[in-house]
């Protein structure tokens, strides 16, 4: 047994610094009300002064395929706390208009994106801004900044993959790296917001991939990590931070009804998570 009596203070002072750095910091509490306070009122100025692109004037640059981009190199080590080292290159979206009943702006949508360059192109889902009929989009990351959608740099409908650039001050933004397509059975990472639950972590497994079930010229990577809506544009990790995938959508899967009168659906069973995959994402990108 250590005998304090017989330590020194220096001795003493250096036991306690050892034991002090085994103490982890307390976790961030998120306030979801607080986080969007006034957010659409922000977004709403965008468009006012005519710095937010609306709907419309974005229709045209949904043909746009590719682009030219000088991406953040590969991580190659595992992140001892992923969600610290990624939160901060995750955003949440978001779209407004204005009704006829009264001069306020209204959130349209609210979803999930991630940054692809420190000087302000980000990646989300096509249906984000697909038929969309909205004054403009914006983007808040955790530190509290808005900045305004100016610009689609290059979309796929069929992969649900949208990079789009805000008006962003150079190198202000902290982006995450593109990795490479992970294994079947492989670590797989999600931070998003669902249902507004903002900057939820989830984690599970890549499952498979798999054609399109709806469209031929597209295929899907399968996740176990859980999402909902409101996580459409979210980024899907490897350990060491890299994106390995996009958030898209979900199916629901029910035994069939023995009582279709009290049952039509059936009996829940499971949820089927389709994920783009990287590969998709990095078609639409021309390394600089």
């Amino acid at each position: 047994m250590l005998d304090l009596k017989s330590l020194t203070a220096g001795a003493l002072l250096a036991l306690l610094s050892l034991s002090m750095q085994h103490v982890q910091a307390a976790p961030v509490i998120i306030n979801d009300a607080k986080i969007v306070q006034g957010l659409d009122a922000k977004i709403g100025k965008f468009c006012e002064e005519k710095k937010a692109l609306s709907s419309k004037e974005l229709a045209s640059h949904l043909k746009r395929k590719s682009t030219a981009l000088t991406l953040p190199a590969i991580n190659k080590n595992s992140l001892e706390d992923i969600y610290a080292s990624t939160v901060d290159g995750v955003g949440i979206i978001s779209s407004v208009y204005k009704c006829k009943k009264c001069p306020k702006w209204h959130r349209s949508g609210r979803a999930t994106c991630w940054i692809l360059t420190a000087d302000g192109v980000m990646v989300t889902n096509y249906h984000v801004f697909g038929g969309k009929e909205v004054a403009g989009f914006g983007v808040l990351t955790r530190d509290g900044r808005v900045a305004p959608v100016v610009e689609i740099l290059a979309a796929d409908e069929d992969h649900d993959i949208l990079i789009f650039r805000v008006d962003a001050e150079k190198g202000s933004y902290k982006p995450l790296s593109l990795g490479n397509a992970q294994r079947v059975g492989g670590n797989a990472h999600i931070i998003a917001h669902p249902d507004s639950r903002f900057f939820t972590y989830t984690a599970g497994l890549v499952s498979r991939y798999y054609t399109s079930r709806n469209k031929k010229n597209s295929y899907w990577m399968g996740v176990t990590a859980e999402y909902c809506r409101g996580s459409s544009g979210g980024p899907v990790m490897d350990d060491a931070g890299n994106v390995i995938g996009m958030v898209s959508s979900t199916n629901s899967i029910y035994a069939p009804s023995k009582n279709i009168k009290k049952n039509p659906r059936g009996s829940f069973q499971m949820v089927i998570r389709n994920c783009v995959p990287v590969d998709a994402i990095r078609k639409l990108i021309t390394p600089q």
